[in-house]
């Protein structure tokens, strides 16, 4: 579990570093900025390049188009049933590791949407042979190719004379063949279309053996599994850190044990790398991240230990300045998403802020000083009830909004 205390904003300020929102640790170009933080959350078509332009200050809204026109980004559901964008290199082996937490879903789309293995199938080959002909496609083509396959019926809806809960079945047996051909790695999402993206071959792609493990599956129950749960920890704890087991466990939506020896492993196994894994913990006066190396039980770990890269310290104060700055940040962003224990960049009314109906629209939103200070709210700013407003708060957040507007609609 997360610690009870709220967490001091050192922790933020450690976090925008880790994620590349501050210039010494920006990525060059959209892709690294993707890979470093393994996967970022891309249900809101609209809200990526935000994310992607928050940390690669020398990008343009056309290179985010470029990375996905050229497959080199890619959108899909990796975890937790959320969409997210990975790299292309990435997409398969991550799929592969965490595909096993979708059993659930994969025997209900058999059992109650008449979803078999032969169902999908045919979906599969319409939608390819017409990939293969055509070029990418949309959703909505999908859906008319299966309805001339006989898969589903498109008509099927309440203006048309169908019962409400017939219309939804219709509406949810759509829904899970898309993603059941993305779980099975026959399709995916890249090009940009209009308010989405366009559906792939996926098998082009680099397999799950070039990715985590070189040579070896990493499903469940394979040879690699336990080192792809590694991995993914490492690159969770380098571009998000300082992050708990309880981060990762809501992160991956995976058991809480695993996550915490996914991490340990992942500890030990980059101790002799360029940048290694630290496990830290916050000192006696709970305000600074000092190395926790003595043995210590499983139960503490998973409630006390933070993991991050080991250099981290070192960049913030290097960064100091630019981590206490104004920042920017759009829907669904992983400063805010990426986490279980989010206390130290905002309370509970910072919260209700950002996603006031609890409904899963995220709101855009500004950090300064490491505490979110303002929400966006359609053209007007909503101001945390605790922001010390001042000439130069507001207009520093002014200037963040006014910046990163100007490059999303260049």
């Amino acid at each position: 579990m997360p610690t009870l205390k709220p967490l001091p904003t050192q922790i933020t300020l450690c976090r925008l570093v880790a994620q590349g929102l501050v210039p010494a640790t920006a990525a060059q170009e959209v892709t690294s900025a993707v890979g470093s933080l393994l996967a970022l959350q891309g249900q809101q078509v609209s809200a990526v390049p935000h994310a992607l332009l928050a940390r690669t200050p020398s990008a343009t809204v056309r290179d985010v188009r470029a990375a996905f026109d050229e497959i080199a980004l890619v959108r899909s559901w990796p975890m937790r049933g959320t969409v997210h964008i990975t790299t292309a290199q990435d997409h398969h082996w991550l799929r592969a590791a965490l595909l096993h937490r979708y059993d659930t879903y994969r025997h209900d789309a058999a059992e109650n949407h008449g979803i078999d293995a032969k169902t999908l199938g045919v979906a599969a080959a319409t939608v390819l042979e017409e990939i293969d002909r055509e070029g990418p496609i949309t959703r909505a083509r999908a859906v008319e190719l299966w309805a001339e396959a006989g898969l589903m019926d498109p008509a099927r809806t309440v203006s048309a004379g169908a019962s409400i809960e017939e219309a939804w079945q219709e509406t949810s047996r759509r829904r899970r063949l898309v993603m059941l051909l993305h779980l099975e790695g026959i399709l995916v999402q890249a090009p940009a279309g209009v308010n989405e993206h366009l559906l792939v071959d996926a098998r082009d792609l680099p397999d799950e053996t070039c990715g985590a493990v070189p040579g070896e599956k990493v499903g469940r129950g394979e040879s690699g599994h336990e080192a792809a749960l590694a991995e993914i920890a490492r690159r969770f704890a380098l571009g998000h850190g300082p992050v708990q087991v309880a981060d990762l466990a809501r992160w991956l939506m995976i058991p809480a044990g695993e996550c915490s020896r996914a991490l340990e492993a992942a500890v030990e196994s980059s101790a002799r790398t360029d940048t290694p894994v630290a496990r830290m913990r916050l000192d006696e006066g709970g305000a600074r991240l000092v190395p926790w190396e003595t043995p210590i039980s499983a139960r503490e770990r998973n409630a006390h230990a933070f993991y991050m890269r080991a250099d981290l310290p070192e960049l913030v104060e290097a960064s100091r300045r630019r981590a206490l700055g104004t920042v920017y940040l759009g829907m669904f962003d992983e400063m805010h998403v990426g986490y279980k224990d989010r206390s130290c960049l905002t309370d509970t009314v910072g919260e209700n802020l950002i996603c006031p109906a609890k409904n899963g629209m995220f709101r855009p939103f500004v950090v300064d000083r490491g505490r979110l200070v303002a929400v966006q709210r359609g053209s007007d700013l909503l101001w945390h009830p605790k922001a010390q407003l001042s000439a130069r708060l507001e207009a520093d957040v002014r200037r963040a909004v006014d910046r990163m507007t100007r490059r999303l609609s260049a």
